[in-house]
């Protein structure tokens, strides 16, 4: 270390103490500013402070852990800490600011689950995938939070997983601090959150993409052992495999292909003429073959999934879709994408703009990803650790498998289920991207100025995080509403069911009404008794409309959602004013965050 290094050492310890001290404060004013009621984006009503000091850490952890003349200082790791803690209060904000529950749709139905497990009226071996649910049972029993609380602490729990298997992924092929820094700052980058498929809220499939990172660092670490792997690593894996089973069976089905795409090219590898020759494949030859692993995750796999007609369904629909899409040109493929490109259109927002402010960091990663397979694809092999091209292609067949599986639900009928893939995908192009910049650096470096290589890079960082972050809860941002729900809302709406007439169904704003009953009654089977309000409802008037007698719920949310988040596309704000004032209908109950009125159908409903 030069001497100006050892000189600089206070400086950057000041920058720490003052990072850290920032972070706390950050805490500390978030918790103190609890939400009151419903908020529509946990961006704009997040105190500012706390946005402040999240920067003021995040900006100290860049600066330090980038700055080249501590490279075998344990400063930089204090640094990535510092970062890691940002990322950590940042990605639990909903439990720092007090939100009684975090979540819409899914997530809804999952807390009914975890509550109905937690009461004994639900079995964890009658549902598909009962691991967040069990597990969150287990936190609510073992250090006493509510349980709507610890389904918030498994998100929070997987996301940490990701941010900290990303680096270890990468620090086993390149034992570089620099480089464990490059893939821990592309840990924070939360890739595998889009807002459309995965969410930072209790989404069994979202929290499995998060831990995929475990499972990738598990087989790179036995892979790439170079003696007989032990006893304990066998073990390791026979637990992560099962547990993803259990977390959540079509995840597993995916991680079964990936084991599948990087079995088939250690099969190949010395068994293709050219390929067999090169030094790739001759690096391959010494590591461990994944087989044994692979058959054990399909066996405990089909274990599982033998009492269950989900899967077989499932993939038949996909696969039958596809082939009619392949075949005869027809079919549901991007019908999800067009409707909201449409939506978008209609309030005057281009996919252009959506686009960027979803995806420009992932399409960042995915290019810098693709440039490392082709650089080992056309080079052979690279320069300072001989693991880096084998692994690089072992993944690259996981990705090419994952290829195939996007493209497969993009043209069937499973809806959305291509960006869950893609999500997966993420996780893959984070540790390929790592590496890519690292070599880049390291490339650059070498014919220009380190100081000012490193410099550009942690400014980079800098900007692809400002873009990810703000895209990882809903917001208006990318105009979709919160998914807080808030103590009122669902007091509310127990209190609506409690009180309700016997055989009278609700209504509500898309959907909602069905997914509260869900979360409130704690059954395995989902409810569907409920209707969704439409644009018809409101302008023929509900007592016009409905046939039958009915409760009509408008929650807080509903209004911000229409009128702020979707700019009126479906609603107006004269047509919540046209609710509220209609005589025809009877108001019930109110509370503030939600209101329920008795809908007395005409004879002469249309």
């Amino acid at each position: 270390m030069s001497s100006n290094a050892v000189a600089d050492e206070p400086v950057r310890k000041l920058a720490l103490a003052l990072g850290f001290l920032a972070i706390t404060v950050s805490t500390l004013v978030a918790h103190r500013s609890p939400a009151t009621g419903y908020e529509l984006s946990l961006y704009t009503m997040t105190p500012q402070g706390v946005w402040a000091g999240l920067i003021v850490a995040f900006a100290v952890s860049l600066a330090v852990a980038f700055d080249r003349s501590i490279a075998s200082s344990r400063t930089r790791s204090l640094a990535l800490v510092l970062g890691g803690l940002a990322l950590t209060v940042f990605a639990g904000l909903p439990i720092v600011r007090g939100y009684h529950f975090f979540g819409q749709q899914d997530a809804l139905t999952h807390l009914g689950w975890a509550r109905g497990i937690s009461n004994g009226t639900i079995s964890p071996f009658e549902l598909l995938y009962p691991g967040i649910h069990t597990v969150s049972v287990f936190i609510n029993s073992a250090i006493g939070i509510t349980l709507s609380n610890a389904m918030l602490l498994v998100v929070l729990l997987a996301t940490i997983a990701f941010v900290v298997f990303v680096p270890l992924s990468v620090g086993l092929l390149v034992p570089d601090s620099l480089a464990v820094t490059i893939a821990t700052f592309t840990g924070f980058l939360l890739l595998p959150i889009t807002t459309i498929s995965t969410f930072m809220q209790p989404h069994a499939m979202t929290q499995s993409i998060l831990l995929f990172a475990l499972f990738i660092y598990i087989i790179l670490k036995y892979v790439t052992t170079d003696d007989c792997p032990s006893t304990a690593l066998a073990a390791l894996f026979a637990l992560v495999a099962t547990a993803a089973v259990v977390y959540h069976p079509q995840y597993a089905a995916h991680m079964l292909i990936v084991c599948i795409g990087i079995c088939l090219l250690q099969f190949l590898a010395p068994r293709l003429p050219y390929f067999s020759r090169t030094s790739i494949a001759r690096r391959m030859a010494d590591h461990q073959r994944l087989y044994g692993q692979t058959l054990f995750l399909l066996a405990v796999f089909l274990a599982w999934s033998e009492n269950h007609g989900f899967f077989a369904g499932f993939a038949g629909r996909a696969v039958s879709s596809a082939l009619t899409f392949l075949l005869i040109g027809s079919g549901d493929a991007g019908t999800s994408i067009s409707q909201q490109g449409g939506s978008l259109a209609a309030i005057g927002v281009s996919l252009t703009e959506i686009f960027f402010k979803l995806f420009f960091p992932h399409v960042v990663i995915t290019l810098l990803a693709a440039g490392l397979i082709l650089a080992v694809l056309f080079r052979g092999r690279l320069n300072r650790f001989p693991d880096i091209p084998p692994v690089t292609m072992y993944l690259a067949a996981g990705l090419f498998a994952l290829g195939i599986l996007f493209a497969v639900y993009f043209m069937s009928v499973t809806s959305e289920m291509y960006f869950r893939v893609f999500g997966l995908m993420m996780v893959f192009a984070a540790i390929l991207a790592s590496i890519a910049i690292y070599e880049g650096l390291l490339f650059f470096s070498d014919r220009l100025s380190p100081t000012v290589v490193q410099t550009v890079v942690a400014g980079a960082f800098a900007l692809l995080l400002v873009l990810s972050l703000l895209s990882v809860f809903a917001s208006p941002y990318v105009y979709r509403q919160s998914q807080h729900v808030s103590e009122q809302q669902l007091h509310g709406y127990e209190t609506a069911f409690d009180n309700a007439a016997d055989g009278i169904a609700f209504a509500g704003f898309r959907g909602a009404p069905n997914r509260y009953a869900d979360a409130l009654n704690g059954q395995e089977t989902r409810t569907r008794a409920h209707t969704t309000v439409t644009p018809e409802t409101v302008e023929q008037g509900p007592t016009t409309y409905y046939d039958t007698d009915r409760y009509l719920v408008v929650s807080q949310l509903d209004y911000e959602r229409e009128i702020v988040a979707y700019r009126g596309l479906r609603y107006s704000e004269d047509d919540f004013d046209a609710i509220a004032t209609d005589p025809s209908l009877d108001r019930v109950q109110s509370n503030g965050e939600l209101t329920t009125y008795y809908v007395s159908a005409s004879n002469d409903a249309a």
